[in-house]
């Protein structure tokens, strides 16, 4: 149900929670409604906007299904600060007795600038010619269990060049928001079984041959957009799978 919009702020135009949305979605955008900070409270917007304080939450609910806000409880909404890491690790049967997962540790092995590829090029529709490729290790109790490649687009992550390997946090989309105001806040994933390769396997000392788990994964920001893509490799024998069908 549209309504008739009459403010001094905007002129006079039917307004429905469709187009709210789009407007809300623009601030975000634009870093008027900063990552991680609350938004104005309904009653405010509905002032502003010129609608119904029902229309505003049917705006902010389809922003909250997005994953571009989230709404608190009893508290007020925020933008997301997107995902907190989501680890690969839920493939593999590495947890504790009582099915908690374990927290992974990880170690930079290498950064450096490379040319856009085509198979990162065909997964992510990057534009831009260079990227920052970066190596790791995920361990558990300081034993290696994931060997990533991971792909950042430059110059949006430049930045990251500069770092040395303990600058690196175990968990790199928290840091994405804090350091370059990116929030993941949705990814995909897609699961293959292979042949570990030599420098794989070196890595998770094991040996070359052995059956392999590769996890691709596109990683994409508030605007829907490819911000990283990143390649898993753990042991086959380890995967696990669950899915739950209605």
């Amino acid at each position: 149900m549209s309504e008739l919009v009459i403010t001094a702020n905007h002129p006079k135009t039917y307004m429905g929670y469709q187009a709210l949305a789009s407007a809300f979605r623009g601030k975000v955008e634009a870093g008027e409604w900063p990552i991680g900070g609350a938004i104005p409270s309904e009653a405010s917007l509905a002032k502003e906007f010129g609608v119904a304080v029902g229309t505003i939450r049917q705006a902010i609910a389809q922003l909250a299904e997005e994953g571009m806000l989230v709404k608190r409880h009893g508290k007020s909404t925020e933008v997301s600060s997107g995902l907190n890491g989501q680890s690969m690790l839920r493939f593999f049967r590495y947890q504790l007795d009582d099915q908690r997962q374990l927290a992974p540790q990880a170690k930079v092995l290498s950064l450096k600038t490379v040319a856009l590829d085509k198979e990162v090029a065909a997964a992510t529709n990057w534009a831009c010619k260079s990227l920052l490729k970066m190596h790791r290790v995920r361990m558990i109790n300081h034993k290696p269990v994931l060997y990533e490649t991971i792909y950042l687009p430059l110059p949006k992550f430049k930045k990251l060049s500069t770092f040395k390997p303990n600058d690196f946090e175990e968990l790199l989309y928290p840091m994405y928001a804090k350091q370059f105001k990116v929030a993941v806040i949705k990814a995909t994933d897609q699961v293959g079984f292979e042949l570990m390769k030599k420098i794989e396997a070196n890595a998770l000392n094991m040996r070359e041959g052995h059956p392999a788990v590769r996890v691709r994964r596109v990683a994409y920001d508030l605007t829907g957009k490819p911000v990283e893509y990143r390649s898993s490799v753990g042991d086959a024998m380890a995967f696990q799978y669950f899915a739950e069908v209605r």
